[in-house]
């Protein structure tokens, strides 16, 4: 935690065959160290072993995460560790308890869209309420304990344009992360992520409604959250297909729920896909999935089309599942002048709902979504980023669900602060297709 930043990495294993011992910080202070390790004693050993890594919450990071380290090395050498670390760490978790790492609204050197959406889940904020100072183009330290900087490089959209800068000065993008969501919580209990039935986050610290709703950490506690759930497109339910999912990217994030998205991209993708019942199954020949790279050679100076679908989550016997609101994709590259862009693009949207006082929704949303977009704005000389985001309708956030449940003489004060927010749109993320040119070696 250099600096007091979280700069935390998962090691995920394809079998149960590993290495002798784990690979501590106290051995390797930064990640480089621990990759090559990873390599030295299990990838490259021809045993069977194979492990990667995945970056933990990057939103504590203070920009250390996706900064850019070794540009004093040599081209050579800085070419062989940014595969390095493509190779190694192909996904990054967008979304666990300790909030969401996906964008932060008005953040140094980003322009394009305006996204009303990157408000969702936010854990920073000062002792005074407000949001941290932007780093700019430095560094932090403090996330953890609630101080200090916050720099773009502490959300994965950003990070995902710096590597396409990455990319367009050595030729490879170390930052090549598709996404995942995860829960964090300390209890135990893998896959509770429903708002109605978050039950806190450290065992018996937040074991009751107001704990939950009082304590500190981070931020103010209500500010938790279940956590997210990471969702794999892979042949079958076994070790090694989900592993080989990972490594390919094949992933999608969600905040807790249980939607299912998809994201092809393709130069001859068919205009009336969602017409087709064998849709997913024509995407694959004739595109790629979440996860892949577009071929720079068959670049159609039209621009790719992308088909994008999602399922709403289906709910229980008890507990219904809530709606879809829209799907959007999203598009990163590097402006002419340096600056970070993003656009921010409806593709499918069903009416807007709302949710009245005692958590009933003014109507259900779609049940699924489906759209063919193609991108306008296509310059096949610039390296671009597309992935989509899957917005349900609007429910009610854990803490108005528990409060309604109480009987008014009984509920926490907490409950009547006017201040907490009430409602949260629940989403999903599918992972990254890259457009990356040909480009003239340095």
């Amino acid at each position: 935690m250099p600096g007091a930043s979280k700069v935390h990495r998962n090691v995920i294993l394809r079998n149960e065959v590993v290495p002798e011992l784990p690979i501590s910080w106290a051995e390797e202070a930064d990640a480089e160290g621990l990759w090559r390790k990873l390599e030295r004693r299990c990838n490259d050993t021809d045993t069977g072993c194979e492990a990667i890594t995945i970056p933990h919450n990057p939103n504590l990071s203070s920009g250390r995460l996706f900064t850019v380290t070794y540009a004093d090395r040599s081209i050579e050498e800085q070419r062989e560790r940014a595969a390095l670390q493509a190779r190694m760490e192909p996904l990054v978790e967008m979304m666990q308890a300790k909030g969401e790492s996906e964008c932060r609204a008005r953040m140094f050197n980003v322009i394009g869209t305006e996204d009303e959406y990157c408000n969702f889940e936010k854990v920073r904020y000062t002792a005074e309420g407000a949001r941290p100072e932007d780093c700019k183009d430095g560094i932090g330290s403090g996330a953890l304990g609630g101080v200090g900087c916050q720099s773009r490089l502490d959300f994965a959209r950003y990070g995902l344009i710096e590597g396409l800068r990455e990319y367009a000065r050595l030729g490879v993008n170390p930052l090549r992360l598709g996404l995942i969501g995860s829960t964090d919580t300390h209890n135990g209990t893998p896959g509770a992520t429903e708002e109605y039935d978050y039950l806190g986050h450290n065992a018996d610290q937040d074991d009751t409604l107001e704990e939950r709703m009082t304590l500190d950490a981070y931020a103010p506690h209500w500010m938790r959250n279940p956590g997210g759930l990471i969702g794999v497109w892979a042949e079958e339910n076994a070790r090694d297909a989900l592993f080989d999912a990972m490594k390919r990217r094949e992933t999608f994030a969600t905040s807790g729920v249980r939607i299912k998205p998809r994201l092809f991209a393709g130069w001859d993708l068919a205009s009336d896909l969602c017409d087709d019942h064998a849709a997913v199954s024509t995407a694959y020949l004739t595109g790629v999935p979440m996860g892949g790279e577009l071929s720079s050679s068959s670049a159609d100076k039209g621009g790719p089309t992308f088909f994008a679908t999602a399922l709403r989550d289906g709910g229980t016997e008890t507990f219904a599942g809530t709606g879809l609101q829209r799907i959007q994709i999203i598009k990163g590259e590097v402006d002419p002048s340096g600056a970070f862009r993003q656009t921010i693009v409806n593709v499918a949207e069903d009416e807007p709902a709302a949710v009245d006082d005692q958590c009933q929704a003014t109507r259900q949303g779609a049940s699924m979504l489906c759209a063919v977009w193609r991108d306008p704005e296509f310059d096949p000389e610039t390296p671009a980023v597309y992935y989509a985001r899957v917005l349900e309708q609007p429910s009610c956030r854990w803490h108005a669900r528990q409060c309604l449940e109480m009987a008014r003489n009984e509920r926490p004060a907490a409950c009547d602060d006017k201040n907490l927010p009430r409602t949260i749109q629940e989403r999903a993320w599918t992972s990254p297709i890259w457009y990356h040119p040909l480009r003239k070696t340095l």
